[in-house]
């Protein structure tokens, strides 16, 4: 099957302080030279060489797993060891990065390394927002420095309002209240809406969607990240999905990907994660290590700059130890694959004990994965009183039984039909014999109309993609790989990133792209081998919005 979409979806650093060295006898010339640099970048915070004084100490927002009073915090690279097999890495000099920067969430070795990763995120900031110049020195104190009395710190550090921003964002509160223009609408008029958006939503005392994400008056911080992101407009999805998040209400949603339904449990999620710095409040569920990394990706655009918000991936296929290294960081947002976080928890590594949002995406290929007693096992873990969403592309039998065990009194919120394709997507099939499915599928990579790079092609097992991948390389010489199980994580994420980056013309796979993920910059996709069911059907025609599929079909098999 093929399909070409007619046209692509759309999906800063904040400023911060850098630390001096505080000279000892023992520091060199050079030592003192390189520490002066550092010394005056961090002007504003009032650093100079010598000792601290006694009512000031290092934040400690730059954390390590080890007691911070049995072993300071490294000043410089040279001073820090080199990694071990599975421990993190300096993002600048490749040492061991034993603490996370708290402004830019990298893992640094030390506080000279802090600083140059810092000045080289602020630089990229600043050349796209000069405003963000003056910022930067105002709140390098205030960020960086903790001083006996916080409060009057911060009001003669910085300006009045920037010293309010810095104090709520440390004790914000927030209470989704029902914007004035939608309670003014009539009944008629918002069940209009709900039908032109092909909207439906079922339950009990169903709040009304929004129109513009202004109506749900979110935090200043957090409505930035949303236009940097891209989320101008909410798409219908997004309409109903948040405010019934905010609310605190249990969902059950069935969307397109590409319908924006990530975002729709993301906010709710981030405002829930505001209210709680100790320990994680969300954690989302996805059965795929792809899908965890690209939903990591936009939760770290909404939370940028919000205070001390940090997200942890624990999927499988990467190293552990820098997994529980993560954990240990005071993280908000844990974004898990089920399989990886039954073991972090059989360790006793993880406190979910105060866990806010639950969410499961992809809720049906993690059933049909096989993972359902895993996310049973880790719900146990989990408060009863906490608020769970349920979200995938389709809402078979096994999802109505599965939430039927998880969700209280829940909303029932679908975009379209459920268990059938997007309706912009246009299917054509072709019937081909197996013999002639190659040559058929070179013919099509041959023609000008039809072939519009990256090509995303289906098969049914891995050795047919090795295959299929060499013979298009060597016949069509076009730039393809193949993308399956059997590689390893470093390798599937690289291509994936090929992928999204165009430096492939075709991309062979299995079932693993096939699982959720948005991939908005494929032009055609190709459904070589056909899918052993609806649902996975359902899932690979949803890879891109506004597409044409052309579909390879066998006569002598059917979808189930």
């Amino acid at each position: 099957m093929l399909s070409t979409p007619s046209h692509a979806s759309n999906l800063l650093f904040s400023t911060a302080a850098v630390a001096a060295k505080f000279f000892s006898p023992s520091v060199t010339s050079a030592d003192a030279t390189h520490a002066s640099s550092f010394s005056n970048l961090a002007s504003s915070a009032s650093l100079s060489p010598g000792p601290l004084p006694a009512s000031t100490s290092l934040n400690t927002s730059l954390v390590s797993t080890t007691d911070v009073e049995d072993e300071p915090i490294k000043s410089y690279s040279k001073h820090q060891r080199w990694p071990l097999q599975g421990e993190p890495v300096c993002v600048v000099c490749g040492r061991y990065g034993e603490y996370i920067c708290d402004q830019t969430e990298h893992d640094v070795c030390s506080l000279e390394c802090k600083a140059k990763d810092i000045i080289q995120c602020t630089g990229a900031s600043r050349s796209q927002d000069p405003s963000l110049t003056h910022q930067s020195s105002s709140l390098i104190t205030a960020e960086h420095i903790t001083v006996e009395s916080p409060l009057q710190d911060i009001k003669n550090i910085s300006p009045p309002v920037q010293a309010a921003e810095i104090l709520q964002g440390n004790n914000l509160t927030y209470t989704y209240v029902e914007h004035e223009f939608i309670t003014q609408l009539g009944q008629d008029q918002v069940d209009n809406l709900r039908q032109q958006l092909g909207l439906s939503a079922q339950g009990k005392d169903v709040c009304r969607p929004i129109i513009e994400f202004e109506h749900c008056n979110f935090p200043p911080t957090l409505c930035t990240n949303l236009k940097r992101a891209g989320y101008d407009v909410p798409t219908p999805v997004q309409m109903q999905m948040i405010p019934v998040g905010l609310m605190g209400r249990d969902i059950l949603a069935s969307a397109d990907t590409g319908s924006g339904k990530t975002a729709a449990f993301l906010l709710p999620a981030v405002v829930r994660c505001m209210k709680q710095k100790d320990a994680p409040a969300a954690l989302i569920l996805t059965p795929t290590r792809e899908l965890a990394i690209q939903i990591e990706k936009q939760a770290q655009e909404l939370m940028f700059k919000l205070p001390q918000m940090k997200t942890a991936l624990l999927v499988g296929g990467m190293p552990l130890p820098p997994q529980l290294h993560r954990l240990r960081q005071n993280v908000q947002v844990i974004i898990a694959t089920p399989g990886r976080l039954i073991e972090i928890i059989s360790q006793n590594s993880v406190n979910l004990g105060e866990l806010k949002i639950l969410i499961l995406d992809e809720a049906d290929t993690m059933l049909k994965m096989g993972f359902q007693q895993q996310v049973l096992e880790i719900l146990e873990n989990t408060p009863q009183d906490r608020q769970t969403v349920l979200v995938s592309a389709t809402i078979p039998e096994s999802i109505e039984s599965f939430s039927s065990q998880l969700l209280r009194d829940p909303v029932r919120i679908t975009v379209g039909e459920k268990n059938q394709p997007c309706s912009n997507v246009r299917q054509i099939v072709l019937w081909v014999e197996e013999p002639s499915k190659k040559k058929k599928l070179f013919e099509i990579l041959n023609d000008s109309k039809l072939f519009q790079p990256p090509v995303l092609v289906f098969v049914d097992c891995r050795l047919g993609a090795d295959l299929l991948c060499e013979a298009i390389h060597k016949i069509m010489e076009l730039e393809c790989v193949a993308i399956h199980s059997d590689k390893s994580q470093s390798e599937r994420t690289k291509i994936l990133q090929g992928l999204l980056q165009g430096q492939y013309d075709v991309v062979v796979s299995t079932g693993v792209l096939g699982r959720g993920l948005d991939l908005v910059h494929v032009k055609l996709v190709v459904n070589f081998d056909m899918p052993s069911s609806m649902d996975e059907y359902v899932h690979q025609v949803r890879m891109s919005d506004m597409s044409v599929e052309y579909v390879v079909y066998l006569p002598k098999r059917s979808i189930n």
